[in-house]
């Protein structure tokens, strides 16, 4: 767990640099913020999905080369919109998780209990997560993710070896497999379409991957063989 935890303290810190330059003018900082504020009104007026780069940069009254030099794309501007909730989840898994493994619960358990409060924040910040992952925009991470995507994976692996090493679940799966398989129901797109078209709430969802893997364990498998 403590591997998880430096990794993870590495992407945030480069992504930090992206996210908040140190050397900012003062100038640049002003118009950052006043795009920042015209996305927040436009996306709440008419959605995240239908807002344009052109009407942000017009709503600031901003022209589009300094809307494009500060943000690549859409996806860069929410990213910045969901930073500080992004960092405040984070901060509080790592303290749930940390809490739990000093109770010695179960590494299924933890699993069970990092999947309910995934869910949660994936049904809350749907819309702008949705972007963030369109956008592919952090070529230095595998899979061109950013951050949030390969905290949650990590995470799941981590917890998925701790169990495996544990006797919990059998040593013969693919962990990493399993740990994409797991968290693909909660990647924005097939997470809208478990909730807004079969109409399971992020409650359900979340319990839901916590049963699976308690189902995962050496006597189930030795039952299916």
């Amino acid at each position: 767990m403590s591997e998880t935890i430096a990794l993870i303290s590495d992407m945030e810190t480069e992504w930090a640099d992206i996210l908040h330059p140190t050397h900012e003018r003062r100038d640049a900082s002003k118009n950052r913020e006043r795009l920042l504020d015209a996305a927040r009104t436009l996306f709440a007026q008419q959605g995240v999905a239908n807002v344009t780069m052109a009407e942000i940069a017009l709503a600031a009254e901003l022209g589009k080369g300094t809307l494009y030099r500060r943000f690549a794309n859409k996806g860069e501007l929410c990213l910045l919109l969901l930073d500080e909730d992004l960092r405040s989840h984070e901060e509080a898994m790592l303290a749930l998780l940390q809490r739990l493994a000093e109770e010695k619960l179960p590494y299924r358990a933890r699993l069970a209990q990092f999947f309910v409060h995934v869910a949660a924040f994936t049904d809350h910040h749907m819309a702008l997560l949705s972007e963030v992952q369109r956008a592919g925009i952090t070529p230095t991470f595998a899979g061109n993710d950013p951050p949030y995507f390969h905290f949650q994976q990590m995470t799941v692996n981590g917890l998925l070896r701790g169990a495996r090493q544990a006797g919990e679940i059998d040593t013969s799966l693919d962990g990493e497999m399993l740990a994409d398989l797991l968290l693909a129901p909660l990647t924005p797109p097939y997470f809208r379409y478990l909730r807004d078209r079969q109409g399971y709430s992020a409650q359900r969802v979340g319990e839901f991957l916590g049963e699976l893997v308690a189902r995962l364990g050496p006597a189930t498998l030795e039952a299916m063989a």
